[in-house]
């Protein structure tokens, strides 16, 4: 993936299902003892299928940060960075869906 970052993929991402599709690539570059490594409540789902799991884990990972909880920091920094931006897009394009929806609505 050279000369690309998982952000600017994410800020590429212009459905639900890309930005999904690029949260799911980003974990794959985990080890599975990494991510078993981490705190049980700060593991991302086994399987992300929906937008909103990705908000849960995203405010997850932010809030068992702040609080200190998570002794492995690198790599709970990194989750969740990538989650709480991929949130921050589902939530732009959930807008921007909401939006043309209600143009179409008024202009019908």
């Amino acid at each position: 993936m050279s000369g690309t970052t998982w952000q600017h993929r994410l800020d590429s991402s212009h459905s639900e299902a890309e930005v999904l599709n690029v949260a799911r690539e980003f974990l794959a570059q985990f080890e599975p003892v990494e991510l078993r490594s981490l705190p049980e409540a700060c593991r991302p789902p086994a399987r992300l299928q929906a937008a909103d799991e990705v908000s849960i884990y995203a405010f997850e990972l932010v809030r068992h940060e702040c609080t200190g909880a998570l002794g492995l920091a690198d790599m709970a920094h990194r989750l969740a960075r990538f989650f709480s931006h991929a949130s921050t897009r589902l939530a732009q394009i959930s807008a921007c869906d909401h939006v043309a929806g209600a143009d179409a609505r008024e202009s019908a």
